[in-house]
């Protein structure tokens, strides 16, 4: 009874729009006055050694790393070196913006991130090329979700801290599901783009391939060395987080010179803003998270979805419907935080690779990324093209719906993402 109650008040908190990380916060510290044998400084232990961990220190770095990226005049010459790949074909210049999203996310590894930066620079050329104003920013939306998919990722970082899992592994495993959800949405541009081949013009003529591949090579290095060097056990996923930090300065500051010295300061100060919440809401979340195992809540819920479900493609499926969910309206770190230590349990007994596991989690929430009420991606992009977010909400449907084909796949062929990691 009392893990139904502590779930409940996580919910009440949220629906009183209260922040998630004093509601994560409460309801971990309410656990006694349930009834529940928990000591309070227990609760606060578990605080403190979440943030006492080596792999969560690469989560603040990558942040930073990526804010000195998109400062730094990377994310501009990644989006032209795309434009130059594509933009020839019919809706290349959609295509383009899709695949820039999957080069932004593989230095960022944040999705509001990759939005923003991409964003800014391709919806007001999209529209200038005939392409409309709510489908350039769509397509944005949508595509920033790959900044959480393809490794580095964030969340993928906060799952393997979870449900104690190789980070490596799941950096990994990430390569071909990002892969599938920039395929899914590819195929999307360029339908939308043979359906108004009359009213858009195609790009990237005019401009000199090789003098772009030139500008854009050292941005282009960045998950080369971040990625190969994980991949080839030089060093571990946090290193290789602070090497892309002092990698982006040099490249930002002294070969683009897009950043001053003196600018350093603004740009670090500007990532803290953005470490600081996810670090605290970690730290609570990993606080009820104890709570909630200590609860013996997966034996709690397993107990009732067995009688619910009858295999695992069932139970896979009741799992994505509730992501989905829980992604319009919670946080999505905290939803990693919470939910793995409930819904891992359930799905190792079936034969479900934690890695493979991971990534279903981390793509569903990344939808959540996009979807109302809480969809960061959202109201990023429409505050970047000035258009409502309802209006923009509405033309999201389409592609949500390649994306979730991309879920599918992702979910039901589990060799998306076990096969590299089993060959590596």
């Amino acid at each position: 009874m009392s893990i139904a109650l502590s779930l409940g008040l996580l919910l009440f908190l949220l629906l009183l729009s209260l922040p998630v990380v004093s509601a994560l916060g409460l309801a971990a510290f309410l656990a006694p006055v349930l009834g529940e044998p928990i000591n309070s400084s227990s609760i606060i232990r578990t605080m403190l050694t979440a943030m006492d961990s080596f792999p969560l220190l690469a989560v603040p770095l990558f942040i930073l790393a990526g804010e000195i990226m998109t400062r730094g005049g990377l994310a501009q010459r990644l989006f032209y070196l795309a434009d130059v790949m594509v933009g020839r074909f019919t809706g290349g210049l959609a295509m383009a913006t899709v695949l820039a999203c999957l080069f932004f996310g593989a230095i960022s590894g944040s999705a509001p991130a990759t939005v923003a930066a991409i964003g800014s620079m391709s919806i007001p050329i999209l529209v200038s090329r005939g392409y409309e104003k709510p489908f350039a920013t769509a397509l944005v939306i949508c595509a920033g979700t790959l900044g959480v998919i393809i490794p580095p990722s964030i969340p993928l970082i906060i799952y393997g801290a979870a449900a104690n899992v190789s980070v490596g592994k799941l950096f990994i495993a990430g390569i071909f599901p990002g892969f599938v959800v920039g395929f899914s949405l590819l195929v999307y541009a360029y339908i939308y783009g043979r359906m108004h081949k009359h009213h858009i013009t195609t790009s990237g003529s005019d401009v000199s391939a090789w003098q772009t591949l030139k500008n854009s090579v050292w941005a282009l290095f960045t998950p080369v060395i971040v990625l190969g060097g994980i991949y080839s056990g030089v060093f571990t996923p946090t290193e290789a987080a602070a090497i892309a930090v002092a990698y982006g300065l040099f490249v930002a500051v002294v070969i683009y010179g897009e950043i001053k010295f003196s600018e350093i300061p603004s740009v670090v100060s500007s990532a803290v803003t953005t470490i600081a919440p996810i670090l605290i809401i970690a730290a609570a979340g990993t606080a009820f998270g104890r709570v909630l195992t200590l609860m013996q809540a997966a034996d709690f819920i397993g107990h009732y979805v067995n009688n619910v479900v009858a295999g695992p493609i069932a139970l896979l499926l009741l799992i994505n419907i509730l992501l989905i969910f829980i992604g319009m309206f919670m946080e999505k770190l905290a939803s990693i935080i919470v939910m793995t230590p409930i819904l891992l349990p359930l799905v190792v007994p079936y034969g479900i690779d934690p890695i493979h596991f991971g990534l279903i989690m981390v793509v569903n929430l990344a939808i959540g990324f996009i979807t109302p009420p809480v969809g960061v991606n959202l109201y990023i992009g429409s505050e970047i093209s000035g258009i409502p977010v309802m209006k923009v909400a509405r033309h999201i449907v389409q592609p949500v719906c390649f994306l979730l084909i991309a879920l599918a796949l992702i979910t039901y062929i589990p060799a998306i993402s076990t096969w590299l990691p089993a060959h590596f």
